[in-house]
């Protein structure tokens, strides 16, 4: 698909500056969009693309660059991150298993749980048709600071197996393999920026439409198919994210600020 083919209008009256809501929908394309696999396109088609001036790719360029989302090479272009492509998973891990590994004091607060319709990806990348979805949507602390939400989806179908009581203390990988008794078959893992909204920007305690770092896992276990849609959301600046080949692990070094 052809660069020129593709344009996005960038609101000049929104408050967030234009490199950072270039930047937050550049993230969100990366691993969807034929144009966003691997090279990215070029300083000049941005411009056309998106409508802005060089000086503006330019800075929403760099501050992805600067999140490790994009690597920018001089005289070759601009590439996907080699951590931040999109990849499948043999196993999960828990965000609360991450922390107490850090030596953190993790805890977990019910903000939500309910039944309700879900978002129209959420119910595609779980087959759900126009059928509806578990919400559980989680706060983690550590040693007593809020850094993390976490935003879970299960098919309906699964509903006889969750209570409010076990979603209140138990993680999503605890609820699939101890409580559903459900293997992991493979997890597609994928990471990008998105704002805060209300609910999450609360629990973190920051402004609403804040920029988050977004952890997106869609897990797939034997024989049920898709089974769970997540999101990790993350502060900027608060963790320094890894991907191997066990999953999300947080990296050793000035981990949490």
């Amino acid at each position: 698909m052809p660069a020129t083919d593709f344009s996005f209008a960038l609101d000049a009256h929104d408050a967030v500056p234009l490199y950072l809501q270039m930047s937050r929908h550049v993230s969100g394309l990366i691993g969807t969009h034929p144009l966003f696999m691997e090279r990215l396109p070029s300083e000049a088609d941005f411009c056309q693309m998106y409508g802005v001036s060089r000086i503006t790719v330019r800075q929403a360029l760099a501050y992805l660059a600067e999140r490790d989302i994009v690597v920018r090479q001089h005289g070759r272009g601009t590439f996907v991150g080699p951590l931040h492509r999109p990849g499948r998973r043999s196993s999960i891990i828990s965000f609360q298993d991450i922390l107490t590994e850090k030596g953190l004091r993790p805890s977990l607060t019910l903000l939500d749980f309910q039944i309700c319709t879900p978002p129209e990806d959420v119910g595609h990348a779980l087959s759900l048709g126009s059928g509806k979805a578990i919400f559980i949507r989680r706060g983690y602390a550590a040693n007593d600071k809020p850094v993390a939400v976490t935003e879970v989806y299960y098919p309906e179908s699964f509903s006889e197996m969750i209570t409010t009581e076990m979603a209140a203390r138990m993680t999503s990988v605890t609820l699939l393999t101890d409580v559903m008794k459900f293997s992991i078959d493979y997890a597609d893992v994928s990471i990008g920026l998105m704002h805060a909204g209300q609910e999450t920007a609360k629990w973190l305690q920051i402004p609403k439409d804040a920029t988050l770092m977004k952890i997106q896992r869609i897990t797939h276990c034997v024989s049920k198919g898709p089974s769970e849609h997540s999101r990790l959301l993350v502060t900027e600046g608060s963790a320094d994210f890894r991907i191997d080949s066990n999953g999300l692990v947080l990296n050793t070094e000035n981990a949490w600020t």
